[in-house]
């Protein structure tokens, strides 16, 4: 009231004392504890200020405020006085903010056309406003009392709350059923704001593995997490690691994170592949060849499991299904056959009376008519088996299959990539992959086809000839024994040819990828001698598997010979007797031929099935091998949930008080608690380590060789899961770990430059210039920028895979440097909350390692590099964790860690000497 006595006549602030002018975010903050304003109306504006309009306090008109929604200002209501505030003095804020919530008279009077305001009314107002400041005061993260740290500014009472998601990835295993995420709030709390969200299909099929969900969020008021529930389905059958996406859209009253407004939710799968039928063998012997012979598991157990599971691919039983209805017709279009040309021998040509023939006393008209049974199924079987050709079972079984194998490689830990060389996993994908499906599975249809080719056959022969009947039986007898004591043979032999095939592939990678090193060291004929000796080795193995296949396709045909030849004596003989007619003779031969190439085929299938059992045995182990995915899971679940913890309202608000932050979220820390990691078999490399940094700090992690400065960078980048303790990281920041070896994909500069962060770019033009002035930055080469640019309007329209001549081979001109100042490059367009890198600078000159020191200092400082000073604020903090290889890097740092003899602790920059960093 003293404020507002002080107003001269035309409404002008007398000026305070000097020591009193420091006032304005006290006034903003009383306005923003006012709520919402009633229709009220104040005697008249000062003088040159806009006209008053009514509004909450403190928020932008769209905004609701803790007192609930209003609805629209009508045009006699009071204007932005938080405008006034700021446009008049900082008097005029503060007797605003008082008379509200005092609710004077002398200076605020209820607009009559409005309605009276009575004096209990005023009060009970003056009691609720009161409330809700104190609720705000205890839930408000971004709010500080007058005796707390005041705001940055006094617009930023009107700033947007930020949603987001609370996690980048998410992790669930499907037999828990539902996956439940967080959408967290970040900013003021005040107001009530809502935002929709969305699922989308990745690798993850909505309908198959999960249930598509969508909504609306609203939060109210202080409300600082939503949860999002998606049901999920559980499957019987393996399955790899599946993923789908969940997004959020239209907010409303608030504002998206710049990444986390999408997220993926990794889907877990059953541990044991190629079923659980083998899940207790496997987890007493291990996914070894030794374990399966233990186990007494061979490699058609394991094919048979791969067969049901292949035809639990969407579509593949289906189609398998029409595949085998369409054999089974061949095998009768064969019997079929038989039969008119024994009914044409016996009954049309021969001596049966005219009047039994399809067409009495017609043999002609009959002879005409069989003819047209014989043609016109054949063109049905045709037409059937162009469309059988064009079903893809093969293609897409073996895709689905190099997927699964693809898929399981992304996800291994550290340890077992290790022990899967590239040309393991090469010929996994190409030839072990190929070989289950079109010699095993495409196989088994051969098979059955043959199988039911003899089965007719044989019918025809009990039918129209008995007699014969035993001899065959024993034929096929013989040929099962013969394939049941070569099977293992054969298998042993054809994968001794396979790994002797892969380490041919090994000499040529090895020299593919260092070239460099043959041609320095003169070792080509070192190299060629080597390979040399692989093909002999090749050559030697292939020998018994040429000559085993002549045996095995001669066997069957000596027999099935052995059989025609028998009948053609003796039947032959029978029709000298006239005990069979000539007709039945020769239908008869004509089966006894049809059987010796079905025995020769089903031999010949069986045997090709030996090219599977092989391959299965191997994809099983690797397949089998262990993923960092129950781990991640386990972190990212302790994480969220100590994430959650750390954001209750009253944690916010101390957070807030102590620390200064405008946001209390960024003020949480960035722990290592009992951290504790082994490799297998071997001594701590990290041992009980606790330490502790604040976000937004450029941390340098030093230390003497062979001390753990490595691995404590792999645990902190996620590259290595914790044997004991654990590493606390608010669970929306995102990490990223930059190795010390640079690496450079397939494909185009924007390809390399912006993987991974592209999928969140929501302004291409400008992220794109972002990244442009960041490689400038780094000193990379005039050549490179050239192209960069020029490619950089083709690349917006997605056509940058079609490249010219001028530019497919820009790797090839790389220097050294410029390799790893691309490597940097893309680190700094990530723009992560948490950038671990390891030695960044080791292969850089002096005067680029200082550019790099400078370019971690602006993105720890402005929270990414090239990104608006003026929106900072918005932007969580930058976090670095650094293993320098230069003593500037160390200067350059904010916190020092120096990890020696297992342990870490904090130093100051003084102690460290050049041989720490080094």
């Amino acid at each position: 009231s003293s404020a507002f006595c002080r107003l001269g006549a035309r409404g002008q602030p007398r000026q305070r004392p000097r020591r009193r002018q420091a006032q304005p975010e006290r006034a903003g903050k009383a306005m923003a504890l006012a709520g919402p304003v009633p229709h009220l109306m104040i005697p008249g504006p000062p003088s040159g200020a806009a006209p008053l309009e009514r509004q909450h306090l403190g928020q932008p008109p769209s905004e609701t405020s803790p007192r609930g929604r209003t609805g629209e200002a009508p045009p006699h209501t009071l204007q932005r006085l938080s405008t006034l505030a700021r446009s008049a003095t900082p008097v005029v804020a503060a007797a605003t903010g008082v008379g509200f919530v005092l609710g004077f008279r002398s200076s605020v009077r209820p607009h009559r056309r409005s309605g009276q305001h009575t004096r209990r009314q005023r009060q009970k107002l003056a009691r609720a406003t009161a409330a809700d400041a104190a609720t705000m005061e205890k839930v408000d993260e971004d709010t500080a009392t007058p005796q707390e740290v005041a705001p940055t500014s006094g617009d930023e009472a009107a700033e947007l709350d930020i949603l987001q998601f609370d996690s980048a990835v998410y992790f669930v295993e499907e037999e828990e059923g539902t996956m439940k995420l967080d959408v967290i709030r970040m900013g003021r709390m005040q107001g009530t704001i809502s935002v929709d969200y969305n699922t989308e299909d990745g690798s993850a099929v909505a309908g198959m593995r999960y249930e598509s969900v969508s909504g609306t969020l609203t939060f109210e008021p202080g409300e600082v997490f939503k949860t999002i529930e998606i049901p999920l389905i559980v499957i019987e059958q393996w399955d790899t690691t599946l993923e789908f996406k969940i997004r959020l859209t239209n907010p409303q009253n608030c504002e998206l994170g710049r990444y986390l407004y999408l997220s993926r939710v990794k889907v877990i799968g059953p541990l044991f592949f190629p079923s659980r039928r083998y899940q207790e063998e496997m987890t007493e012997y291990g996914s070894t060849s030794e374990g399966f012979q233990k186990a007494g598991i061979s490699g058609l157990d394991l094919f048979y499991e791969y067969c049901k599971l292949n035809l639990t691919v969407p579509g593949i039983k289906d189609k398998s299904i029409g595949v085998l209805i369409i054999d089974q017709l061949n095998n009768l279009y064969f019997l079929l056959t038989t039969y008119v040309v024994q009914y044409a021998a016996d009954s049309v040509l021969g001596n049966a009376d005219p009047k039994t023939l399809l067409i009495p006393n017609e043999k002609e008209e009959t002879l005409i008519l069989l003819a047209f049974i014989y043609l016109v199924p054949f063109a049905v079987l045709n037409l059937l088996d162009i469309w059988k050709a064009q079903q893809k079972v093969a293609e897409e079984s073996r895709a689905a299959l190099q997927q699964q194998i693809f898929r399981k490689f992304l996800n291994f830990d550290e340890i077992s990539r290790a022990g899967v060389s590239s040309s393991d996993l090469g010929l996994s994908m190409i030839s072990d992959a190929d070989d289950i499906v079109s010699s095993g599975f495409m196989n088994v249809f051969e098979l059955l086809k043959q199988l039911g080719k003899l089965l007719v056959s044989l019918f025809f022969i009990q039918q129209e000839n008995p007699d014969t009947l035993p001899p065959t039986l024993l034929v096929a007898v013989a040929i099962a024994i013969f394939i049941a004591s070569n099977y293992e043979t054969s298998a042993d032999l054809r994968e001794e040819v396979s790994d002797r095939q892969a380490r041919i592939v090994d000499v040529a990678q090895e020299a593919s990828g260092k070239i460099s090193l043959i041609g320095d060291y003169k070792v080509r004929p070192l190299m060629e001698d080597t390979l040399a000796k692989r093909i002999a080795a090749l050559n030697e193995a292939s020998l018994p598997v040429s000559t085993t296949q002549v045996n095995n396709d001669y066997f069957p045909s000596w027999l099935s010979n052995l059989l025609v030849a028998g009948y053609l004596a003796l039947g032959g003989q029978a029709v000298l007797d006239g005990t069979t007619q000539i007709g039945t003779f020769l239908a008869t031969v004509n089966i006894f031929k049809g059987i010796s190439d079905t025995f020769k085929d089903i031999f010949t299938a069986s045997l090709e099935l030996s090219k599977a059992t092989g391959p299965i045995c191997k994809l099983t182990e690797l397949l089998n091998r262990k993923t960092n995915l129950r781990a991640q899971k386990k972190i990212n679940r302790a994480r969220r949930q100590r994430t959650k913890l750390e954001r209750s309202p009253d944690n916010l608000a101390v957070l807030r008080r102590t620390s200064g932050q405008r946001f209390g979220t960024d003020a949480i820390l960035i722990k290592l608690d009992n951290l504790s990691f082994a490799y297998p078999n071997d001594a701590p490399k990290v041992k009980n380590v606790s330490v502790s940094c604040s976000q937004g700090s450029l941390v340098a992690v030093c230390g003497p060789r062979r001390g753990g400065k490595s691995t404590l960078i792999k645990l902190l980048g996620q590259v290595l899961d914790p044997t004991e303790g654990e590493i606390f990281m608010p669970s929306y920041l995102r990490i990223l770990h930059v190795s010390a070896s640079p690496i450079i994909l397939e494909g185009s500069m924007w390809r390399n430059l912006t993987i991974g962060s592209i999928n969140y770019w929501r302004d291409p033009e400008f992220e794109s210039l972002r990244a442009i002035k960041i490689c400038k930055r780094l000193g990379l080469s005039e050549r490179f920028m050239a192209i960069l640019e020029r490619t950089r309007e083709r690349f917006l329209a997605g056509e940058e895979d079609e490249e010219d001549d001028d530019t497919k081979d820009w790797r090839n001109f790389l220097s050294i440097s410029d390799v790893m100042l691309v490597h940097l490059a893309r680190a700094f367009i990530y723009n992560p909350e948490i950038l671990v890198m390891n030695r960044p600078t080791s292969q850089l000159p002096e005067s680029l390692a200082s550019e790099v020191f400078g370019m971690l200092r602006e993105f720890v400082d402005n929270r990414g590099i090239e990104l608006p000073k003026e929106s900072a604020s918005k932007r969580r903090p930058r976090t670095a964790f650094i293993s320098f290889a230069r003593a500037g890097g160390v200067l350059n740092s904010d916190v020092v860690w120096v990890v020696d003899n297992s342990t870490v602790r904090e130093a100051a920059k003084e102690e460290i000497s050049a041989l720490l960093v080094a």
